[in-house]
């Protein structure tokens, strides 16, 4: 059976629940074999596809992928700019129909994950896929175990290193690319640098001068609506993960940074690795 899970109030769960798509949005799990994908068609993508007299045409699209030898690897992965030139075939014949067909793709350190998005823009004219693997900025940040990529209209900064040795430093002398076209186009500089100001000043412990987390939510917590008064939404994300040393133990390593989010982009973006709730589950509202 399909792996998609919905809740009563039409939203979708995939990524085993790592991040959720609101109603109007059908979703098909890139989780198995070409097989699989021609033979399974999930209930409410079969629905859709009858309802917008799609069905040919998906079809189509599905052969021509189950067909195409160069839409997975050696691995057995599938390819993505291979399997989105295919998707792109049929891209208009959906359209015609009211259907975005939309390849998305999200990394963590459980696995990778694939699914399509057929996005009806009757019911969600609005929305705008963050896992879109066409709408990938080129920005990452990098972890132990994986690299999160970020989309067009979400700058990113990371909170690197102890604070009291090069933390503040890097945060005042190396201002990301994508962050300063973003806070120059939203005439949000004198708003950054007052922030910046606080994570420097009240952001670290007293004695050690290390990041900590709770004093850096209270300060994006108090500097968020001079953002959002200007179409920018602020949130402060974590992952942390543990680095076994074998039978000598571990240690965690915990990665930091802001994320600042056009909304006339990126309308209901949501954090992947959100501090406020410290939790991989994306939720969009």
């Amino acid at each position: 059976m399909p792996t998609v899970d919905s809740d009563e109030l039409g939203s979708t769960q995939v990524a085993k629940g790592k991040h959720v798509v609101p109603e109007g949005v059908v979703v098909e799990e890139l989780d198995g074999s070409k097989k699989k994908l021609a033979e399974i068609c999930p209930p409410p993508l079969a629905q859709l596809l009858a309802e917008k007299n799609l069905r040919m045409v998906y079809d189509k699209m599905v052969q021509a992928i189950v067909k195409e030898s160069n839409t997975r690897n050696v691995f057995g992965m599938w390819k993505d700019e291979e399997f989105v030139s295919i998707v792109d075939l049929f891209r208009d014949e959906f359209a015609e129909q009211g259907v975005k067909v939309v390849l998305c793709k999200r990394k963590s350190g459980s696995g990778t994950f694939r699914w399509l998005e057929f996005i009806n823009v009757d019911v969600a004219s609005n929305y705008v896929p963050q896992y879109d693997v066409e709408n990938h900025s080129g920005q990452v940040v990098k972890t132990i175990y994986t690299t999160l990529e970020f989309p067009y209209g979400v700058a990113v900064e990371q909170l690197r290193g102890n604070c009291c040795r090069d933390g503040t430093k890097k945060l005042k002398e190396k201002m990301p690319i994508y962050v300063e076209k973003m806070m120059e186009e939203k005439d949000l500089m004198t708003e950054y640098d007052s922030l910046i100001d606080a994570f420097v000043k009240e952001g670290v412990g007293s004695r050690f001068k290390n990041w900590k987390i709770d004093k850096l939510k209270a300060i994006v917590d108090r500097h968020s609506p001079v953002f959002e008064q200007k179409g920018v939404a602020l949130f402060l994300s974590l992952k942390s993960e543990y680095v076994s040393h074998g039978q000598h133990g571990g240690h965690y390593e915990h990665f930091r940074w802001l994320e600042f989010v056009d909304r006339s982009l990126q309308p209901n973006y949501y954090p992947q690795r959100d501090a406020a709730t410290n939790s991989e589950k994306c939720i969009i509202s």
